[in-house]
């Protein structure tokens, strides 16, 4: 088998992730060949340099819809895998993609102007049509491409992703902060329903004054911080931004528990990393979360600020309800390994030859 691997997403972070486990992996594999395109002066896969195409053009810049394909029109014979259903619509060579989620669908309104959903809706339609098989990451994540779509089950393989070794290899880290506190990992996407949490902090808070929330991953843009100091938070919740994994085992490692409000996953890698260093996970049950946590979180309703304090304030104050989920949790992160995952794509592409 011949494999030509689009890795220009390498420093997003959940597809960056996806693309250095899963892709980086498949170029340690006795495959035919495979070739690697790279965007010019981001971080790269270790590939040597005769098998590297470099481009100018990110996803999304329409000037990929020509570079791309021009670059690889040499490539015959090679199957071109996309981490993402948006891909240059010129390319020859067969098509492997893996979606990640559909939210664009499902919360509309979360994405302006309305033509993202609309060109999204136009690469999955294109996807159905073209790819010999599409890669889901989740059970949900095939439902809902079968329900949106029509997209046949039989033509979509679900391949769960997993975790980095360090997550379960690295002992416990001293914590970053000299106070109590309670994590979340992401970004500030209308879907990831911050504001939300922050306001069932701000309740929380008035009795528990000591307890710091903390956002990382989330930047320290006007908007956001005029929100916090509406509700009074400024000195209690804390914006490191982005962080490299180590640092994020760190805050996870000093954490009191992990909480997570999003209402749609396609996967939700955040809190399995949060179980996989011995952290009890509060979650919403949105999208695939709760097919990937199974009972090892403690949910609740992602529309109810005074379950949220409950439960919260549960966790602050019973440390068995605590330390049965931190078990949990332990236990639930083990089968979700990139190990695993990575055979199990090694075993299909090779069953596609």
């Amino acid at each position: 088998m011949k494999l030509l691997l689009d890795a220009r997403k390498i420093e997003d972070y959940g597809i960056g992730v996806y693309i250095r486990q899963v892709f980086g992996g498949l170029l340690e594999q006795d495959f035919e060949d495979v070739r690697v395109i790279h965007l010019r002066g981001k971080a790269t896969l270790s590939v040597p340099e005769e098998k590297e195409i470099v481009a100018e053009a990110r996803n999304y810049d329409p000037r990929e819809q020509v570079e791309i394909p021009w670059k690889c029109r040499h490539l015959k014979g090679y199957y071109y895998f996309s981490p993402h259903y948006i891909f240059p619509l010129l390319m020859k060579q067969k098509l492997l993609v893996t979606v990640h989620d559909v939210i664009h669908f499902l919360f509309p309104d979360f994405f302006k102007p309305r033509i993202k959903v609309e060109a999204a809706r136009f690469f999955l339609r294109e996807i159905k049509r073209r790819a010999v098989v599409i890669f889901a990451v989740s059970r949900r994540t095939a439902q809902d491409l079968n329900l949106l779509f029509s997209i046949p089950i039989e033509k979509i393989k679900i391949i769960y992703n997993g975790l980095s070794a360090e997550f379960f290899n690295l002992p416990p880290q001293p914590s970053p902060l000299p106070f109590p506190y309670i994590l979340y990992v992401g970004n500030w996407k209308p879907h990831k329903n911050l504001p939300f949490l922050l306001r069932a902090f701000s309740q929380l808070s008035k009795k528990y004054p000591e307890i710091r929330l903390v956002l990382a991953g989330v930047e320290r843009r006007p908007q956001i911080l005029g929100f916090l100091a509406e509700l009074g938070l400024e000195e209690r919740c804390l914006l490191p931004g982005f962080l490299p994994q180590k640092e994020i085992i760190r805050y996870l490692d000093g954490a009191l528990f992990f909480v997570f409000p999003s209402l749609y996953e396609g996967f939700g890698l955040p809190p399995l990393e949060a179980m996989a260093r011995g952290r009890a996970v509060l979650s919403s049950p949105g999208g695939s979360l709760e097919e990937i946590l199974a009972e090892a979180a403690l949910y609740f309703d992602p529309a109810s600020v005074e379950d949220l304090v409950a439960k919260m304030e549960l966790f602050l104050t019973n440390e068995k309800e605590r330390s049965f989920y931190e078990e949990k949790g332990r236990q639930r992160s083990r089968l979700f390994r990139w190990e695993k995952a990575l055979e199990e794509y090694v075993h299909f592409l090779r069953s596609l030859d």
